[in-house]
């Protein structure tokens, strides 16, 4: 996925987690986990929002993440609105003539020639904003059939209830200034988990919780937190 992906990964994904020995009271390895992240994470999360992550509780790889992830999205989104932000992690070379075109361009292409329903916007060839009603994992699958130069992060904000947004620009620029209830970070490169940042005052943790516990017991994965959480 490109040298400077690698790196960001590795700089990005350390800061969330960071890998110890279990202690023996710890809950079995094939468990996952929904705690508040450490101190030194909420340190750079914008008050009054906590950040939360859905993770393993032994190993840092576990891929069940993903697709038990898009579900929890789906089923907290319900019919709210959402706004999708791709970024890509490849910078175009200026000693290539013809670089290839990355994910949020050809995926930009692929939404205006179906006439795509919701809202698209552009800000530039690296970055692609949707949005939508409901969660919608299409473009995060999309991602993986197609081949591209690149990779791309994936963030989902869940809006206020209380507004109510016809573009995705207005969405972006709300959202720039820290104003929705939940954003989910999906990080499916280094460590395998799904961050949340939600704000306390207008999201129900508990609520949210039970839907992770409940998709894990559908799945049959054991969903326990760890003594102390």
């Amino acid at each position: 996925m490109g040298l400077i992906k690698s790196l960001w990964d590795i700089y990005y994904f350390h800061r969330h987690h960071e890998s110890t020995p279990a202690p023996d009271d710890w809950p079995p390895d094939g468990s996952l986990h929904f705690i508040k992240c450490t101190e030194e994470a909420q340190s750079r999360v914008p008050a009054p929002c906590i950040q939360y992550e859905f993770f393993s509780n032994i190993g840092e790889d576990d891929r069940r993440i993903i697709p038990l992830s898009m579900e929890i999205m789906k089923r907290f989104c319900g019919s709210r609105q959402v706004l999708t932000r791709i970024y890509s992690s490849e910078e175009p070379s200026k000693k290539e003539k013809h670089w290839p075109e990355c994910f949020p361009v050809r995926y930009r292409r692929f939404l205006e020639h179906i006439g795509a329903s919701f809202s698209i916007d552009a800000p530039n060839e690296r970055t692609l904003l949707l949005l939508e009603t409901g969660f919608n994992p299409a473009a995060f699958w999309a991602s993986q059939d197609i081949s591209t130069v690149d990779g791309c992060f994936f963030d989902f904000y869940v809006l206020s209830e209380s507004l109510c947004f016809s573009d995705a620009k207005s969405a972006a620029e709300i959202v720039a200034s820290g104003q929705y209830d939940v954003w989910f970070d999906l990080s499916e490169w280094g460590p395998c988990a799904l961050y949340v940042t939600l704000n306390p005052k207008t999201v129900d943790v508990t609520a949210l919780q039970e839907i992770v516990a409940a998709v894990c017991k559908e799945h049959n994965i054991l969903f326990q937190n760890p003594p102390g959480f």
